[in-house]
């Protein structure tokens, strides 16, 4: 099962790269540009996922899936908005310090919101 994972994460991995070494970004058009950043997340995602199954485990011996995949999403878009901004050119470090504090209060907000009573 774990290993299903890393094959996933390959897979997107390969695609992406298959994709960047396929296509030229000035001959698209501009709606395909912005495939490249959706299978970065859904790889980075998926990585995340086949890593954290290795190693987080918490005092019952499992991790908990839905903070588990909540926390990669946020990880995931963080790097692909800060990704997006940098390929044009407009990354700062402010702006990602501001992307990152955004990610840190969406996390903990959803984690609060989700929480069961």
């Amino acid at each position: 099962m774990k290993q299903m994972e890393f094959i996933r994460a390959g897979i997107l991995w390969l695609i992406l790269l298959a994709f960047m070494s396929l296509t030229r970004p000035y001959t698209l058009p501009v709606s395909v540009l912005i495939v490249p950043f959706i299978v970065s997340g859904l790889a980075l995602f998926m990585s995340w996922r086949a890593i954290v199954g290795l190693y987080y485990k918490n005092k019952q011996g499992k991790y908990d899936t839905r903070r588990v995949n909540l926390l990669g999403a946020i990880v995931s878009a963080v790097l692909v908005f800060a990704l997006g901004l940098e390929s044009l050119g407009e990354l700062t470090p402010k702006d990602f310090l501001v992307i990152v504090l955004f990610g840190a209060v969406a996390y903990f907000y959803m984690v609060r919101s989700t929480r069961e009573t």
